[in-house]
């Protein structure tokens, strides 16, 4: 049974599993802090993601929203506005790693 999880991160899980269960502990109790709606959060999440320069990251977060009732035309927008602040060139990656999931 797949659990949605990059077998990267299921490695560490296997490893390091107070580590994760921290980092996952901390995760939820972020999400939690505030009004931010699931497909809000994870929009902000998706422009943290891009301007680290994380494909892996933007992918996921792009599921996640897409999951959390996000349009494909929200999860790009939320990406190009990014433009003037990260860059054109960040911003291009980003919307190339995007059409991967939003195809």
């Amino acid at each position: 049974m797949s659990t949605g999880k990059p077998k990267h991160y299921q490695k560490l899980q296997e490893m390091y599993p107070e580590l994760i269960a921290a980092a996952e502990a901390l995760g939820k109790a972020a999400q939690g802090a505030g009004p931010l709606s699931e497909k809000e959060m994870h929009l902000v999440q998706l422009g943290a993601s891009t301007a680290m320069r994380s494909e892996g990251a933007v992918r996921s977060h792009a599921r996640r929203a897409l999951q959390a009732g996000a349009t494909a035309e929200e999860i790009r927008h939320a990406v190009i506005l990014l433009t003037s602040t990260i860059g054109f060139p960040t911003v291009a990656a980003a919307l190339d790693w995007l059409e991967k999931v939003l195809d």
